[in-house]
């Protein structure tokens, strides 16, 4: 059995506080508890890539990452998409871990959503059912959304 959350949060408390103050993307570093999550699922990825990504975004824009370890049987997903009507820059953030990750991977995902600057968010959601492996499905791409059609792009 595998373990997934996810939840919305803003794009900005993925990144220490320079990177929130200035937002120029070639100076992106993770947090201590998104590096300490990535740690923990064995992924490596450059915050660059979705700092100069979301930084470049016009309303009604942003694709979905998807970072897996070298097994490919864990992942984060990254949801990008930008709302007309977002103001904060709320992003979805989800993990996919085999069953025996739970308890480490929950702790580790309720430290970023207990972040101080993780207002406004959405409900802490829990899934056993697979629902991110449906979600991050290639075949559901390029997804419709508002004005624009939302890409998938996994990182290996």
């Amino acid at each position: 059995m595998s373990y997934e959350v996810e939840y919305v949060i803003p794009f900005e408390i993925l990144f220490d506080g320079s990177f929130r103050d200035t937002w120029e993307e070639k100076d992106a570093t993770f947090t201590n508890e998104i590096a300490s999550l990535l740690k923990l699922l064995d992924i490596e990825m450059n915050p660059n890539t979705l700092a100069e990504e979301y930084c470049l975004l016009k309303r009604g824009q942003g694709d979905v990452h998807v970072f897996f370890d070298s097994s490919k049987e864990k992942f984060i997903v990254f949801d990008l998409y930008l709302g007309h009507t977002d103001q904060h820059n709320m992003i979805s953030l989800g993990a996919h871990v085999p069953g025996y990750m739970k308890e480490q991977t929950k702790e580790a995902m309720f430290t970023i959503y207990n972040d101080d600057d993780a207002i406004p968010k959405s409900d802490f959601i829990e899934y056993y059912n697979n629902k991110l492996i449906a979600d991050i499905d290639k075949s559901n791409y390029p997804k419709k959304s508002e004005f624009n059609y939302q890409e998938i792009i996994y990182h290996y």
